[in-house]
């Protein structure tokens, strides 16, 4: 069983598989005409050992990265 950092210590954990359902992009227009796209990524999902929240949930913890995607007018880019 893997052992992976939860609130500063090493504990047991077990990776969870999983596959993703629906990711949704948040989108933001600035004000200088560019749009950014972004949208967190899981990567990993493991379950502590012998750990509940307090409505007596077992605790995850998940791993993830995010990812972005920006569109800028012409006259922004490097020529």
């Amino acid at each position: 069983m893997p052992q992976i950092k939860w609130r500063g210590k090493d504990v047991d954990a077990l990776e969870i598989r999983f596959k993703s359902v629906h990711e949704e992009w948040s989108q933001y227009d600035l004000e200088d005409g560019s749009t950014i796209r972004m949208k967190l990524v899981v990567t990993e999902i493991f379950r502590v050992e012998g750990e509940y929240d307090p409505e007596n949930n077992p605790v995850y913890v998940i791993k993830s990265g995010n990812m972005a995607v920006v569109k800028s007018p012409d006259d922004l880019k490097r020529k």
